[in-house]
């Protein structure tokens, strides 16, 4: 692994030299009647995540007889999320699949997706998402790009050494979070929870030299990063979610035929539908059985740690107020919430399709207006 961190600095070091270059070919890419869409992500190569966004790449391609080709950059290989929005802007790089982090600074209502205690479930989240998608769309334009979609990259459990089991024990370890998630470094302090931030492709490090001994993450980032490895344990209580997105330089979208931008939205929009539905399966999988078989015990929550925590929760955001998000953003949400909630009640309408609401077991967290 170490060997393989080495490659990836050497890598990054030399791409800049690379990027410039590209740049010049895609500056006379119109001319030609052909555009590269040179796209960056964090990642890995090898995982299913890389592996739905080169096909999509030869979808696009194909679909548009070659006059539109997404040029794919993994692995964090561009530098972070905010390094790689910088390159777009100087024109290096001309679109992101964002972990998130870029969401949330590019369009600051993103925010509320990140906040914990709130969602549950990938729907939930999508319907939030949904309703709030002209929102996002005019922030994103104000920053100089297009939002082409939206995803659930998952849940956030908590993957420790020794087992949590009640808000005393979430408090004891120093935790792993990615280093640009402002929300997570603004509310887990605030919860009690001892953090240590730091980038994504320095978290395993970070814990093989004691900086930390725990991380938040999703099951699929936790298996994709190889941090369950590192870790014996598992909570199934979900303290969090965690949404991507796909952005597009504004500069880059507008060159395009009416078409063009068309056929782009869809091949994004497939591809959201796939890493959905990828990261659904495996969430299932992963928390379902396939963690223990690999040696990481799931550590099922009680109803009274349950209570415990989004209690505490709900009293971070009340003390955190707006410098977690705007207090009328959160309202509106919460109000989202309980309709969508109510419409599906065991019984109702989509109840219990395919990882929705909690079941009653692992019920959400009561709504507080």
């Amino acid at each position: 692994m170490a060997r393989g961190r080495a490659r990836q600095a050497v890598t990054r070091a030399g791409l800049a030299a690379v990027l410039v270059g590209a740049a010049l070919v895609a500056v006379g890419a119109r001319a030609s009647a052909e555009v590269v869409i040179r796209i960056a992500s964090p990642a890995p190569e090898g995982t299913a995540w890389a592996r739905a966004g080169r096909a999509i790449a030869n979808e696009l391609e194909q679909s548009t007889n070659g006059k539109v080709k997404l040029k794919v950059f993994l692995g964090g290989i561009t530098g972070n999320e905010l390094e790689t929005a910088d390159r777009m802007r100087r024109g290096q790089l001309d679109a992101i699949a964002s972990g998130g982090m870029l969401c949330m600074k590019t369009m600051p209502s993103f925010r509320i997706l990140r906040v914990v205690g709130l969602f549950q479930s990938r729907d939930e989240s999508a319907y939030v998402s949904g309703r709030l998608r002209r929102t996002f769309e005019a922030e994103a334009r104000r920053e100089g790009f297009v939002l082409l979609g939206d995803m659930g990259v998952g849940p956030d459990h908590t993957f420790s050494t020794t087992p949590i089991t009640s808000l005393a024990d979430l408090k004891r370890p120093r935790f792993w979070v990615w280093d640009l998630d402002d929300v997570m470094r603004v509310e887990m302090p605030s919860l009690g929870v001892n953090i240590s931030p730091a980038p994504v492709e320095g978290a395993g490090r970070a814990f093989d030299e004691g900086k930390l001994n725990a991380f938040i993450a999703t099951p699929t980032a936790a298996l994709a990063f190889q941090w369950s490895t590192q870790t014996r344990y598992v909570s199934d209580l979900r303290l969090g979610f965690l949404r991507g997105c796909v952005l597009v330089a504004t500069r880059v979208f507008d060159q395009l035929s009416v078409a063009e931008q068309q056929m782009l939205r869809a091949s994004i929009a497939k591809l959201v539908a796939q890493l959905e539905d990828i990261g659904r399966r495996q969430d299932e999988a992963l928390i379902g059985g396939l963690f223990e078989r690999q040696g990481v015990r799931v550590v099922r929550a009680t109803e009274s740690f349950r209570a415990e925590f989004f209690e505490a929760a709900r009293q971070a955001r009340e003390k955190l107020g707006a410098k977690l998000v705007e207090p009328a953003l959160l309202q509106k949400v919460m109000s989202m919430l309980a309709d969508y909630r109510a419409e599906h009640a065991a019984g109702g309408p989509g109840a219990g399709s395919g990882g929705g609401s909690p079941s009653p077991s692992r019920a959400a967290p009561r709504v507080v207006r």
